[in-house]
């Protein structure tokens, strides 16, 4: 597995993302992944929605670079897995930020500015990790993959 984390690295140092793993021989339960929490009641632009993503996973990898080098090395070394869920709404948002942060891990909430597509000052996306699924807090493991913004409330 060390050759293909060397792989990765040196893949991502040459500006290029690829997975170079044999698919069959991972184990997603112990591989490190990032989550990205999407209000549903938000609708909003694919590229916006793009460009807050990228604020949330590049500060979460930025702040666990400072806490872990070894953790960031690891994940850009692995297939640098992320996950989108959805959630109810802002409360929904910062709640599950700030149970990620009470369980140790690196979680961010994105406001977004106003510059472009909100008239006011808004919590658009949350981010954590990068870490394994089983050290995220319960009701955060629980969160259902985002597929839109009418999708109805199942929880």
């Amino acid at each position: 597995m060390a050759e293909v984390s060397d792989e990765n690295l040196k893949s991502a140092n040459e500006g290029v993302v690829r997975e170079t793993r044999d698919m069959a021989s991972v184990d997603p339960a112990a591989e490190l992944r990032m989550w990205l929490f999407i209000r549903k009641d938000l609708p909003m632009p694919p590229g916006k929605l793009a460009a807050q993503a990228g604020h949330g996973f590049g500060t979460c990898l930025w702040l666990a670079a400072q806490r872990d080098p070894a953790l960031a090395q690891a994940y850009v070394g692995q297939a640098q897995g992320k996950v989108s869920v959805g959630v109810k709404d802002e409360r929904e948002l910062l709640q599950a930020v700030e149970e990620c942060r009470a369980a140790g891990l690196v979680a961010v909430a994105v406001r977004d500015a106003a510059h472009t597509v909100f008239s006011e000052p808004t919590w658009t996306v949350g981010a954590v990790g990068p870490c394994l699924r089983s050290q995220l807090p319960k009701k955060v493991a629980r969160l259902r993959l985002f597929s839109d913004y009418t999708e109805p409330d199942r929880a």
